[in-house]
């Protein structure tokens, strides 16, 4: 297989050439003059150049040499563009405000998620996802440990579905547009947000089924049920079934104690499985 073959596969190299689903994207965006933008995965550069037409400033991303140097060559003229080689996992992000618009690498779409997200800087996210992902984590909150770890923070959204035809090579399944916005305010306070998602990974992972039995030691069953009533879900609920605003109630509700409880029962947990520590959440 020639090199340029097998660095798409590793890479999870799949190009959007659709001019119009790039306008469509860069619009949808709402990108404008002056703005600093992160092009992850630049790869054929028509992104970056869309962006810069809008009056961008742009940060280009690509991990692959070949295609870095096309890029510095390509935009060597422009001097809205900087050209990055390197991995996004281990590239330093702006540390003044930035958004994102970008078609991600499929193969690690949740790595980039988690490493933006990680970001105090990261006004909004535009970027393209498998369909199916962007379904999962635009739904609305309910359902996963990670849309409950990051909702506080952020609100997500589906956007465009993109046909697999817009894409070369072609992948195998159709793609779509997964919006993340930063809430302003936040459900919690960002200096507890290692407490909050130890807290939620304590329901999703403890070996008790319902959100009232994993909590019990932060949350007496006595006062669970009328909070359970107060914030709009049954007394017996699943931690897949609650929404954002109803985790945050209960952190707040639970008090410092959810820390260290939360804390301890994740770390046994992360033992057990030999998973990550308190604080990141590995769900998907």
């Amino acid at each position: 297989m020639p090199d340029r073959a097998v660095r798409r596969r590793t890479l999870s190299q799949n190009f959007l050439v659709d001019r119009r689903a790039i306008d469509a994207l860069v619009d949808g965006s709402g990108v404008g003059n002056g703005d600093l933008v992160v092009d992850i995965g630049a790869g054929n550069g028509l992104i970056s150049a869309a962006l810069v037409r809008r009056g961008a400033q742009v940060l280009a991303i690509e991990r692959d040499p070949s295609l870095a140097e096309r890029l510095r060559a390509k935009f060597a003229t422009w001097p809205a563009v900087t050209v990055v080689e390197g991995d996004v996992l281990e590239t330093l992000l702006p540390d003044k405000p930035f958004s994102v618009v970008a078609n991600l690498p499929f193969g690690i779409t949740t790595k980039i998620l988690r490493h933006l997200l990680d970001s105090d800087a990261l006004a909004r996210a535009d970027v393209i996802v498998q369909a199916e992902v962007a379904r999962k984590r635009g739904s609305g909150g309910r359902g996963t440990l990670l849309n409950a770890c990051w909702e506080p923070w952020f609100e997500f959204a589906t956007g465009a579905r993109i046909a697999a035809s817009a894409f070369r090579p072609r992948p195998r399944v159709d793609a779509a547009v997964l919006i993340v916005t930063r809430r302003s305010p936040p459900l919690v306070d960002p200096a507890s947000r290692r407490d909050y998602v130890d807290f939620v990974t304590a329901a999703f992972e403890g070996a008790r089924p319902t959100v009232a039995s994993a909590l019990a030691r932060s949350i007496p069953r006595s006062r669970f049920a009328g909070l359970a009533r107060e914030l709009g879900f049954g007394a017996d609920a699943l931690p897949s079934h609650l929404d954002v605003s109803q985790w945050a109630g209960l952190f707040h509700a639970a008090g410092p104690s959810s820390a260290r409880a939360g804390s301890a029962t994740r770390g046994r947990a992360a033992a057990r499985r030999g998973g990550p520590g308190p604080g990141r959440p590995a769900g998907s």
